[in-house]
């Protein structure tokens, strides 16, 4: 295995990067048993050859593979169960080479510039190609909370459209930026792409989607720099913006979610990004300042990222301390 390139910052919002060359299908199958637990079949082994590249923070893995050579991936109800929680998903988009996921009720095929999710527990076999993707590991309830009525995994995005296109130019433009991205500003950059990925999944991408993006922006923005301190009341920010509270319900229903549901991801997202900065504030001073109650705050926290505030400031804690100083 030879390292192209593999550096974590020093900052406190630490963001690891690494980028890998692999020249044994060995060493390959030990390096993708981190992200996904499986068994790997290869056509070829003597002459398997793939690079991957992987931006992680605790809460998003985005990772670029290439790979020489065919081989199958077999996904058992005993990976699953040795595999960890499976309170996460991939959302993979095969950019060379048409993937096939066989699992106990379909079988799909997914041509490059499609995009298919990948959920960690159901079993499943995929045949990979030689190929490029690119592949996003997010929380499941990121999908869960906006799709209530509507199974993404039964659904194949076009990353050829016009949102298509854009998502893909952002994941590219993620990587190629390497390690030059803090913690919080990755973790932002995966937030607006799991939303326009909602966006697709919910199908409703007619001529005007682009402002209503913008717009939903600006109502995000506004109740990001203003919850804990502020009135983020829906007639209150209708109001600041100009707006009337019927009109901003209608822009969020063209998005799939309420505007209940939109102020508590940017109420969780700040409480989250609150945790990850080093500091004296208390898992209770975190709350008020995300807008939530003592007593719902973990609850609610736990059930967006699958782990309870204390438990995150723990891990990231423990992060810090063994990730070795920049060069």
């Amino acid at each position: 295995m030879n390292s192209g390139d593999e550096h974590q910052t020093d900052s406190a919002t630490v963001m690891q990067y690494s980028e890998l060359t692999i020249a044994s299908a060995e060493v390959w199958t030990e390096v993708t048993d981190h992200f996904l637990t499986a068994d790997h079949r290869y056509r070829d082994p003597a002459n398997w050859w793939a690079r991957i590249t992987v931006q992680e923070s605790s809460g998003y893995t985005l990772l670029r593979t290439q790979q020489r050579g065919d081989h199958l991936m077999n996904r058992s109800r005993s990976h699953i169960r040795r595999g960890g929680p499976t309170d996460h998903c991939w959302i993979v988009f095969p950019k060379r080479g048409e993937y096939v996921i066989q699992e106990p009720d379909r079988l799909t095929r997914v041509p490059p510039h499609r995009g298919f999710v990948l959920e960690l527990d159901r079993i499943c076999r995929v045949l990979l190609p030689g190929s490029t993707a690119y592949a996003l590991r997010l929380p499941r309830a990121q999908l869960d909370q906006r799709l209530p009525s509507r199974g993404a995994s039964q659904t194949m995005l076009d990353m050829s459209s016009g949102l298509g296109r854009v998502v893909e130019s952002m994941l590219a433009t993620t990587l190629a930026v390497r390690s030059n991205l803090t913690t919080l500003e990755f973790d932002a950059v995966c937030d607006r792409i799991t939303e326009l990925l909602c966006l697709m999944f919910i199908g409703d991408i007619g001529p005007q989607q682009a402002h209503v993006a913008e717009t939903v922006d600006a109502i995000r923005a506004f109740v990001r720099a203003n919850i804990g301190s502020g009135d983020v009341r829906l007639p209150a920010v209708a109001r600041a913006l100009g707006w009337s509270p019927r009109q901003l319900r209608s822009v969020l229903h063209q998005t799939g979610i309420t505007y209940r549901e939109l102020r508590r991801t940017e109420a969780l997202r700040t409480a989250r990004d609150l945790l990850a900065r080093p500091g004296p504030l208390s898992i209770g001073e975190v709350a008020a300042r995300s807008g939530f109650t003592s007593a719902g705050f973990s609850t609610a926290f736990k059930s967006e990222y699958g782990e309870t505030p204390r438990d995150f400031r723990r891990r990231r804690s423990d992060q810090l301390a063994v990730t070795p100083p920049g060069p």
